[in-house]
């Protein structure tokens, strides 16, 4: 919630698109349509959506008071956090667009709250920020004046502008920057750099934007001759499962098992044939066997050493891929703890342009360890900066490091 703050805050939603009233039936609609959409379709095991309407319940004055869609999806969004479980949230309209195009309106920083303000995490390509020459690292000290700003600050009044006073993270130079609200896109394309003449490094933001599977391959067919490969999945929060599994397969011999998927059908088949409670996804994994398995590509699998890097900020396909590779490839993990939130999910769409993204099913990897609320631990824990850039990344060094010692 206090990231989720954070980028509200600093202009990648919009909070103008939140601006659009919604009648007491339009909400009504909403509701119902939300209701029968995770009632019908939601499946995860051991978790009984049919307690959606006493959650909702519970945050009804909130309900009633929600005038706009901001409001109405934050209080939404309180009641479905009440399931315990990642992959299911309430979009407003502006924001499934934003999913679903690429492209945001805002300032493009992301920042996290620090001692004497809000430390810039990351700073979208093309965006407002990137332009006037914001880092990652750099310290917001004020905002229109106020000092010891809080995230929510900058957005006060809507404003196409915004005046920062900000100490660089290079220099300790005090800086000031005016901000424009722009457009941009959110698509970050994959990365190959050298960090020494025999270890490849491969940055990959998102499984979802920005992947092209042919340019992917371009890539990983330039690191065929690196003696080690290192991934970079920090701050990458999964995406499309057909993306992880391409990569996997660039990565694994055809045939390998990448884990097994757990649906609502298997689940039901599980119960069914052994009279067993079909609550546990382990034990049905088990039963089950590995759902899924890499394929033949015309690019041959990736024989040298990896290491991966991770984050908090690593979820989804990004912990598929670690643990898959940790397993089957006795990849080393680097970093901080990953997300623990690992389901996969579709988008539903609702009355009003909202959206819902709702679980389909669980996931258990190849040697039976559900990663949903169970973070995968690094092998080397390195305590760094959310940081991808510079060739002093004291993560990559200690990837570099362990490599060496393969």
């Amino acid at each position: 919630m206090r990231r989720y703050l954070a980028a509200l805050a600093l202009g990648l939603i919009s909070t103008t698109a939140f601006a659009q009233e919604l009648s007491a039936e339009a909400k009504a609609r909403t509701l119902d349509a939300l209701k029968s959409t995770i009632s019908q379709r939601a499946f995860v095991p051991g978790v009984d959506f049919s307690k959606l309407p006493a959650a909702l319940d519970k945050r009804k004055p909130e309900l009633d008071r929600a005038t706009d869609q901001r409001s109405f999806a934050n209080a939404i969004n309180l009641a479905l956090r009440d399931f315990g479980i990642s992959h299911i949230r309430f979009l407003t309209a502006t924001a499934a667009r934003q999913r679903a195009t690429g492209q945001a309106l805002g300032f493009g920083v992301v920042a996290q709250p620090a001692e004497s303000g809000l430390t810039v995490a990351n700073v979208a390509p093309g965006s407002g920020a990137a332009g006037v020459g914001l880092s990652v690292g750099d310290m917001i000290i004020e905002v229109e004046g106020q000092a010891n700003p809080t995230p929510l600050e900058l957005e006060q009044g809507g404003r196409e502008t915004s005046l920062l006073t900000v100490k660089r993270k290079a220099d300790g130079a005090i800086k000031h920057f005016m901000l424009l609200r722009k457009p941009y896109s959110t698509d970050r394309k994959p990365v190959l750099t050298w960090p020494t003449p025999k270890v490849a490094r491969f940055q990959l933001a998102s499984f979802t934007r920005g992947y092209n599977q042919a340019e992917v391959e371009t890539l990983l067919a330039q690191a065929a001759k690196a003696e080690a490969l290192i991934i970079d999945l920090r701050g990458n929060g999964g995406g499309l499962v057909n993306n992880s599994a391409h990569l996997l397969s660039l990565l694994l011999p055809p045939g390998t098992s990448t884990g097994t998927s757990v649906t609502k059908e298997v689940a039901a088949q599980f119960a069914k044939e052994t009279g067993a409670d079909p609550k546990d996804p382990i034990a049905i994994a088990k039963w089950k066997g590995g759902t899924r398995k890499t394929t033949a590509r015309k690019l041959s699998p990736y024989k040298g050493k990896i290491a991966l890097l991770i984050n908090r900020g690593s979820a989804s396909a990004s912990e598929i891929v670690s643990a898959v590779l940790r397993e089957e490839r006795k990849a080393i993990l680097v970093g901080q703890p990953s997300a623990g939130a690992v389901l996969t999910s579709i988008f539903a769409r609702l009355p009003e342009g909202f959206e819902v993204q709702l679980p389909l099913s669980d996931y258990i990897t190849p040697k039976g360890m559900r990663l949903e609320k169970n973070p995968l631990r690094p092998d080397v824990v390195v305590a760094a900066p959310a940081t991808r850039d510079g060739a002093s990344d004291p993560v990559v060094e200690a990837a570099l490091k362990a490599l060496a010692k393969r």
